[in-house]
């Protein structure tokens, strides 16, 4: 399998063994209490995830090393993170920056080594993106997979508020749910991201009521059901995983 980085197939060019942690370490944080021993403990975040690909560049490269170099210096010159494909990781992937190693001695001998870094400020992988549509009135049934829970996006193109309650929105199983006070009664494209707890309603910033409840969906199968109002609405979301 391949070894991905923004596309580029580095697995094309060289035999690439990667070298990587099981999982990201845990940063504990603590502070110091006077007059008491050791520390008190505060929190844990996890850290950064590193990998390295150690490459051994293909033989019949080799006499064109000078197109080959230029060749990667620019597949692995990104000045923000880009996706990273590791071969035995299912299909998801990372957020990562990339660092080659300068150190091939020239004129070339084979094996022709190399190393590259790949750092994670992220140190979680993720899966594609999944979607399902909640049908005008109904419900859909959507299953969440990730080792943690995920937080949503949902768009609504044609969105036609409740004539008496004046919102519209949403519910997951029987417990969280998002209202919008749409503005008026015509239909109107609403846009809803719960990981940046952020609202657009026909382009324009707004806020979900004051009684709604950002969800957040542990894995497993789930009811995302119309609340109030009418409108289809697609559900939009990534999978977590360490």
């Amino acid at each position: 399998m391949a070894l991905m980085y923004d596309g580029f197939d580095l697995t094309q060019y060289a035999f690439v063994q990667i070298e990587r942690p099981v999982a990201p370490s845990v940063r504990v944080i603590t502070e110091d209490v006077p007059g008491r021993d050791g520390t008190r403990y505060v929190g844990a975040t996890l850290d950064k995830y590193a990998v390295t690909a150690h490459c051994v560049l293909r033989r019949k490269y080799i006499p064109n090393w000078a197109t080959v170099r230029n060749t990667l210096a620019v597949a692995f010159t990104k000045r923000e993170p880009c996706k990273l494909y590791l071969p035995d990781d299912n299909g998801q992937y990372r957020m990562a920056t990339a660092r080659i190693d300068a150190s091939v001695r020239e004129p070339l001998m084979p094996p022709v080594a190399f190393d590259i870094y790949f750092e994670c400020q992220d140190p979680f992988s993720y899966g594609d993106l999944k979607t399902a549509t909640i049908p005008s009135g109904g419900s859909v049934t959507i299953n969440v997979g990730g080792m943690f829970a995920t937080e949503i996006s949902i768009v609504a193109t044609s969105a036609v508020r409740n004539s008496s309650s004046l919102v519209w929105g949403v519910r997951f199983d029987e417990g969280d749910f998002l209202h919008v006070a749409t503005g008026n009664s015509s239909s109107r494209r609403v846009e809803i991201d719960c990981g940046a707890r952020s609202v657009k309603i026909a382009g324009a910033t707004a806020m979900v009521t004051l009684d709604s409840l950002w969800p957040q969906l542990e894995s497993g199968s789930h009811v995302a059901r119309m609340d109030q109002g009418t409108g289809a609405a697609t559900l939009k979301w990534r999978e977590g995983w360490l």
